[in-house]
């Protein structure tokens, strides 16, 4: 069974490379894109193994951040992967407060460092899925 990744992107240039990136490149995801991020909060219910949010789009005044505080409150225990243009250290920081596993930076490498990300979120869980059934939790 593939892992529910939902990415949430304005761009559909981008959208379509990171759709190929996690379904072709890496084989072992399945994605929903979003180029609204209201249309995915309608969706969360689904439980997606990650999100992974842009910061800026085209026809909102709202931020990822906004959206990831929304994420954040409705499923707690979905990672949130913030991927952005942005380079702004206040903004990363913001992001990790309000509960972001990772902040990626879209440039040349950042596909690497998504696959990264994403494989730390697979060893979280799979440590604790060990460790709970070891323990009775």
């Amino acid at each position: 069974m593939k892992n529910l990744v939902f990415i949430v992107e304005d761009d559909l240039t981008q959208q379509k490379l990171l759709r190929h990136h996690f379904e072709e490149s890496l084989g072992s995801y399945e994605v929903k894109t979003f180029t609204n991020p209201d249309d995915l909060l309608a969706h969360l219910d689904e439980k997606p193994f990650a999100v992974v949010l842009d910061h800026f789009f085209a026809d909102r005044k709202e931020t990822g951040l906004h959206y990831l505080s929304i994420i954040k409150k409705k499923s707690p225990a979905t990672p949130v992967i913030y991927h952005t243009t942005l380079v702004d250290e206040a903004v990363k920081a913001e992001a990790l407060k309000k509960g972001a596993v990772e902040f990626i930076n879209k440039d040349m490498a950042s596909l690497v460092r998504l696959r990264t990300a994403l494989d730390a979120i697979h060893e979280k869980k799979s440590k604790k899925s060990f460790f709970g059934k070891l323990f009775g939790g």
